[in-house]
């Protein structure tokens, strides 16, 4: 049987780098493929993306099983105008692409921005409506009703994660050092073990929104559904993590 191909757009941003270090741990699963703007990987097999074109997405979506969407202004004091052209046209682009293109799944980066308007100490479940406190969390409740439109009317699968305050290996200590909330933390394993059983999940799951969290002392975010959707099994808890680095 012939391994998926995965699609990374977003691969070269904040999060990209360190995650894509994670997924190629899967290369008996799945061939991972990077969406690029003008300079080729040198590590992966690219595809050049224009987040702008329908058309063109579509063309570079042929053959592919999985879209992983990290594309997007990422930046939580944007401005709307910021965010129209890559948060909002840009996530329809690429789930009209998808469908267009006979792509099975989509992963979608949401944000936990998308509920960031509800109380620290509160465990905020998938099913409570949406709370964002500003446009860059708006854009990403936006692009998870995308989701579900793409795939209750044309049968799309997708699986849209909140990631919370992501934490590259090499960043372990600045943010313990920096952050006023571990809650919501997610790790480098975490979040690329996440994504990885959103690739693989199987094919009947046709959308969810999933807490994007390590499995903190104090949770933000409930990873019930997480856990039960795609069998996801944190291994870190930021609180641990940190212990010993601050003062």
């Amino acid at each position: 049987m012939a391994k998926k191909s995965v699609l990374v757009l977003g691969a070269t941003g904040r999060i990209g780098p360190s995650l894509l270090e994670e997924l190629r741990q899967h290369d008996k699963d799945y061939e991972i493929i990077v969406g690029i703007h003008k300079t080729k990987s040198k590590d992966f097999k690219s595809k050049k993306i224009d987040l702008t074109s329908v058309s063109k997405l579509k063309n570079a979506f042929k053959g592919i099983d999985v879209v992983v969407n990290l594309a997007a202004e990422s930046d939580p004091g944007a401005s709307f105008d910021d965010t129209v052209k890559p948060n909002l046209l840009g996530a329809y682009n690429v789930f009209e692409a998808a469908r267009l293109a006979k792509v099975k799944r989509v992963v979608f980066a949401s944000s936990v921005h998308a509920i960031r308007g509800y109380e620290l100490g509160k465990k905020v479940k998938e099913t409570q409506a949406p709370k964002p406190l500003n446009f860059y969390g708006a854009s990403k409740v936006f692009g998870e009703a995308l989701c579900n439109v793409f795939s209750t009317k044309y049968n799309l699968s997708c699986l849209a994660i909140r990631i919370g305050a992501y934490v590259s290996n090499d960043l372990k200590n600045k943010v313990c050092m920096t952050r006023d909330n571990l809650d919501y933390v997610i790790s480098q394993r975490d979040l690329g073990q996440l994504i990885h059983k959103c690739i693989i999940a199987p094919k009947n799951i046709r959308y969810g929104i999933l807490a994007g969290s390590s499995n903190n002392k104090h949770l933000y975010m409930d990873l019930s559904s997480s856990r039960k959707l795609v069998g996801y099994k944190p291994q870190d808890d930021a609180f641990k993590m940190c212990e010993g680095v601050k003062g």
